[in-house]
């Protein structure tokens, strides 16, 4: 990419390919055991956002419109229309660049998504001086420390190996960008309702679980009457991250049961 390297993880052979977008903190390998679970119809292709797992971070913001784009040439080599499927704030990613791409998403399933809010003030832009120091130095000492601090995490979580590393190698300048400019933006709300407007005649699948406890349930009830003609799939546990802890079994049936792809 002109500002640097997106690494791009595969898997499946089928023809109906999905972008799986992974939400904050996470990358492409969030989506490992999509492709099983999905089954032959699907191949899947998920990036590592700028920033996050094994891409670069780049100099600009990594904000809505920067991963927008980012996302555009991973859809073009592998043959649109797309089934786009995000977790967390991949999933407002996702409708957002889904929405602004007409045609490009026949199905978008978003899973455990925050609603956008405009409550914190803490744009980025305005980090500069001393406001900095603290945040930046945290951070670069969690990172060094992260190989040692995730063993245990690896050993008793339930999550992959892989995705605990993954998660202490993002960009603090990407996570923060990503963060507003997905989730605590004014004027997101806007966006996000032109964007769900778009998508009117799109399978649109939202999917939490009833015991999470970093997406509000009111969060699921604003996506609803953005999105009116979605389905819902509500787990009774699972958290935040139901889709590792079931290993996609949750949502195989939706897109088994999508005409995408299919003769006629």
């Amino acid at each position: 990419m002109p500002w640097g390297r997106l690494r791009l993880w595969e898997a499946g052979e089928g023809p109906v390919p999905i972008l799986a977008v992974h939400g904050l903190g996470g990358s492409g390998r969030y989506w490992d055991g999509l492709a099983e679970a999905a089954g032959d119809r699907y191949r899947v292709l998920a990036p590592d956002l700028g920033g996050f797992g094994g891409s670069s971070a780049p100099a600009e913001p990594a904000d809505r419109t920067f991963h927008g784009h980012a996302l555009d040439p991973v859809v073009e080599e592998a043959g649109s229309p797309v089934v786009v499927i995000g977790h967390s704030l991949g999933g407002v990613l996702g409708l957002l660049w889904a929405g602004s791409r007409a045609g490009s998403a026949p199905a978008l399933a978003m899973a455990s998504s925050p609603f956008p809010s405009s409550k914190p003030d803490w744009e980025p832009a305005r980090w500069s001086g001393r406001r900095r120091i603290v945040p930046r130095t945290l951070v670069s000492a969690t990172k060094t420390v992260w190989p040692v601090l995730s063993v245990p995490v690896q050993a008793l979580g339930p999550y992959p190996a892989q995705v605990v590393r993954d998660y202490g190698r993002q960009s603090l300048r990407s996570r923060v960008w990503t963060l507003w400019s997905l989730w605590g933006e004014p004027g997101l709300e806007v966006e996000v309702r032109a964007a769900a407007n778009a998508l009117r005649r799109t399978s649109v699948l939202l999917a939490y679980a009833d015991d999470d406890r970093s997406v509000a349930a009111t969060d699921f009830e604003r996506w609803a009457a953005f999105l009116p003609g979605a389905e819902h799939l509500r787990v009774p546990t699972g958290g935040h991250q139901f889709l590792l802890r079931d290993r996609f079994a949750s949502i195989a049936p939706w897109l088994q049961g999508l005409a995408v792809g299919d003769p006629g």
